[in-house]
């Protein structure tokens, strides 16, 4: 019988009769599921991509209805390509039927470090009224990425978020650092919303369910 390059799955040969074509559907189908369930581990993807949006000089950008039962942890993926005002930081809130969370019930972290300095920048904030992504004065117009995790956001517990950031300076200097924070309230969300600091920003951002 032949076989595929890559699995070695058989597969029928040109001589093969039309009778036994039930058979080997059934035995590809077999090798397949096997083949593919051993090497993720589960019989999902480890992630799922539920949401992309584009966005452009806009001063917040919101995403709704992202967060379910479905999943418990998701992956976000910003990209900001870039921001009217060279102090530019991003804030994240979360969000709960269209609305904002906006109470002192966030406390975060976030720690620099600049290629063009000694000094780490770092900021520390509890309570406050959002997650603050970074700590990047003076950031160079072309923007930042992020790496955001978030934690149990639609489960009635406390919220948590953990993160990296890559970026550059207005004086061409690499800026690397990471965030991590919380939300010490037990409400269910099901989106957020991004800020920025300063005037207005454009970007992309990916939102991922982490399957269970």
């Amino acid at each position: 019988m032949a076989t595929t390059a890559n699995y070695s799955w058989t597969t029928p040969d040109d001589s093969s009769l039309v009778k036994d074509g039930a058979s080997a559907i059934r035995a590809l189908g077999t090798a397949i599921d096997t083949s593919m369930n051993t090497a993720l581990g589960t019989k999902k993807a480890g992630m799922v991509l539920l949401n992309t949006t584009s966005f452009s000089a806009v001063a917040s950008q919101s995403f709704n209805n992202v967060f379910s039962a479905t999943y418990d942890n998701y992956r976000i993926v910003v990209n900001v390509s870039g921001n009217s005002n060279n102090d530019g930081d991003q804030y994240l809130r979360l969000r709960s039927s269209g609305t904002d969370l906006t109470a002192s019930s966030y406390a975060y972290t976030s720690w620099i470090k600049r290629a063009d300095t000694a000094a780490d920048v770092s900021w520390t904030a509890s309570p406050s009224t959002f997650i603050k992504l970074g700590a990047q004065d003076n950031v160079e117009k072309q923007g930042q990425a992020y790496l955001i995790d978030i934690i149990s956001p639609f489960l009635t517990q406390w919220t948590k978020f953990t993160g990296t950031i890559v970026s550059q300076n207005d004086t061409s200097a690499f800026i690397g650092g990471s965030v991590g924070g919380l939300v010490f309230v037990t409400t269910s969300y099901d989106g957020f919303t991004l800020i920025t600091q300063n005037g207005t920003f454009t970007g992309t951002v990916s939102v991922y369910g982490y399957n269970k």
